[in-house]
């Protein structure tokens, strides 16, 4: 079988353009992706007047037919792949497609170059293909450009227009199991039963009541559940990682696998934090081999700098340089809120298992990928020296040198813009952090009633007593 490398130019929603290096195998059979429409014009949004000119068909015409595969070429340029799906949407979550939008729901499919955004008060999680879970703040936007199924790696390319946005890659690693609940109750209850906890059934024993208000083992279940269906998906995924690609306006993150709370401050600073094993709640502690790493803006800056772990970073206005963030006190409680989410990850195994077989295959026939899941099949990410560099590899290489590019033209237009507002005595809206981020999530939270539990017992003899441990014994007594 032979292939074939054409370069082709996407129009993302967000009005740029970038390069594709797509691999398609050339057959006599005509290949067609899974859900790819059969015409190649776009009837909603056509121009009436150039469409209906006699003169420009026939300029068309006589240049198309120097191409004779024009028609393959404009099809496979025009089909969007599925990113993933909305898992969770509390509130508002708009969907912008094209020149339309409309309000997601649970599992709504999110195509290349969707942008969703959080209206008002809301949030949102969203299931990415490679296991990827996102979570939108309220008043928070992310554009979702592209997913590449790699023969070695999936690729993720996204941009972070604004707010608050989590990004949590997939570890084939298992959970601690504790009995502490969690932390993001907002979603309560989940679409997708399955990932709700299972509440600890106890037997009425008429000589032993208290035992019925005693704290049950519903949090541990929930974890092993979590960690039993960690280890079974275990056995599809195979370790694949996925590179993501992570812009924003004054900077840019890439690297495999990562795991990143970011706040993208529109007109202001960029404050991003890399969470530990540790942190993630992970049983094993060692530190994640693959470095994320951050360029920064600036035409010549080419430079990439390794991100440390569980350091809050704050990336200046015109994104030329970052530093230690020195006040990250609301950071911290914005973070809080996203400690302990063993539903969500819980939900995403469920998900993978239902969506994803196709990213984690040992083995790719590319026709049947097109027509049974409607993705392209790219190459491996990293190749031996002496062989030729692969298509992602070179996809990689045009990303970071375009976006940086863009977005530094983005933002010295963004400046000149701010000083003429300000000589003619005008303020430029700016974006500031808040605890709108996250104060509904908390309050929800503290809401739903944290059981006091006190294990130190009586300093004198260590003996535990009724007062720390039994709820009811408390409430007898008229203890709060």
């Amino acid at each position: 079988m032979k292939w074939m490398i054409f370069n082709l130019t996407i129009g993302l929603t967000s009005s740029f353009f970038f390069e594709v290096h797509a691999q398609t195998p050339q057959t006599s059979a005509k290949v067609e992706f899974a859900g790819q429409r059969e015409s190649v014009t776009d009837w909603g949004n056509l121009p009436i007047e150039s469409f209906l000119s006699f003169k420009e068909w026939k300029e068309e015409s006589d240049i198309r037919d120097q191409v004779p595969e024009w028609e393959k070429i404009v099809r496979e340029r025009n089909h969007k792949e599925i990113v993933g799906r909305v898992y969770q949407c509390f509130g508002i979550c708009r969907v912008d497609r094209g020149e339309s939008f409309f309000n997601s729901t649970y599992r709504t499919g999110l195509y290349e170059g969707d942008e969703i955004q959080t209206v008002g008060d809301s949030y949102a999680w969203i299931f990415l293909n490679d296991g990827t879970m996102v979570r939108v703040s309220p008043q928070s936007s992310i554009t979702f450009n592209e997913f590449n199924v790699g023969s070695k790696e999936n690729f993720i390319n996204a941009r972070v227009n604004a707010g608050n946005i989590l990004w949590l890659s997939r570890s084939e690693n298992t959970f601690e199991e504790t009995d502490v609940r969690e932390t993001d109750v907002t979603f309560f209850p989940y679409s997708e039963y399955e990932s709700l906890p299972v509440t600890e059934k106890r037997q009425y024993i008429e000589d032993d009541l208290i035992q019925l208000v005693e704290k049950t083992n519903t949090d541990i279940n929930h974890y092993k559940n979590l960690n039993e269906k960690v280890e079974a998906n275990n056995k599809m995924t195979k370790g694949k990682p996925t590179y993501a690609f992570i812009v924003m306006p004054n900077s840019t993150l890439m690297g495999i696998s990562p795991n990143v709370e970011v706040v993208a401050l529109v007109g202001g600073k960029t404050f991003l934090k890399k969470r530990s094993s540790t942190t993630l709640g992970l049983t094993k502690k060692e530190e994640i081999p693959n470095d994320l790493f951050l360029q920064m803006r600036g035409y010549d800056n080419k430079t990439l700098s390794s991100v440390q772990e569980d350091q809050w970073i704050a990336v200046e206005e015109k994104g030329r340089s970052y530093a230690q963030a020195e006040d990250v006190r609301w950071l911290n409680v914005g973070e809080f809120i996203t400690k302990r989410i063993p539903s969500i990850m819980l939900g995403r195994e469920i998900f993978l298992e239902k969506y994803s077989e196709f990213s984690f295959r040992e083995k790719y026939d590319p026709v049947v990928l097109a027509r049974k899941d409607g993705y392209r099949l790219w190459g491996a990410m990293t190749s031996k020296e002496s062989e030729k560099k692969s298509d992602l590899e070179l996809r990689l290489e045009f990303l970071k040198e375009y976006f940086r590019r863009v977005e530094t033209t983005n933002l010295l237009a963004s400046s000149r813009f701010k000083l003429r507002l300000e000589e003619r005595g005008e303020k430029a809206l700016t974006m500031d952090y808040g605890n709108y981020f996250f104060i509904n999530a908390l309050d929800r939270y503290y809401r739903a009633g944290e059981e006091l539990r006190d294990k130190t017992g009586d300093k004198e003899t260590g003996e535990v007593l009724n007062s720390t441990t039994k709820l009811l014994w408390k409430k007898m007594n008229g203890i709060r």
